[in-house]
């Protein structure tokens, strides 16, 4: 399978490549709880799988970190069309919980480099 660039939002991400810096969480939404009778209670809000993503970049320049800083300002409150590195259409909004793009800045190079991860789900 070929790696293509990502987008969210109509903005190209900077490329993914490192070893999980692009990871597809499947899985249900809902919830489970156990009765009384060690049964398992199960209440899914759809019974269609649907995905979280994570992206992760080591050593953004300035301008790429503004470009993903961008890109995620298109799901501060609303929904936005993502393309994974996979090729993957998706609708997806903020993570649960993710409100923001963890930055986590060094000097590299003699310039200001960062590594960043962003956290997404799909609707």
């Amino acid at each position: 399978m070929a790696i293509s660039t990502p987008s969210l939002g109509g903005t190209s991400l900077p490329q993914v490549g490192a070893r999980d810096s692009y990871q597809e969480f499947a899985g249900y939404r809902g919830a489970d709880l156990e009765m009384a009778s060690g049964a398992l209670a199960t209440d899914l809000v759809s019974t269609s799988v649907k995905r979280r993503f994570e992206l992760a970049w080591l050593g953004l320049t300035e301008a790429q970190v503004t470009t993903v800083l961008t890109a995620f300002a298109t799901v501060r409150d609303s929904s936005a069309s993502f393309t994974s590195p996979l090729g993957g259409s998706y609708t997806v909004t903020r993570d649960y919980g993710a409100m923001e793009v963890e930055l986590a800045w060094y000097r590299g190079g003699g310039v200001a480099r960062a590594d960043v991860r962003m956290r997404l789900r799909e609707v």
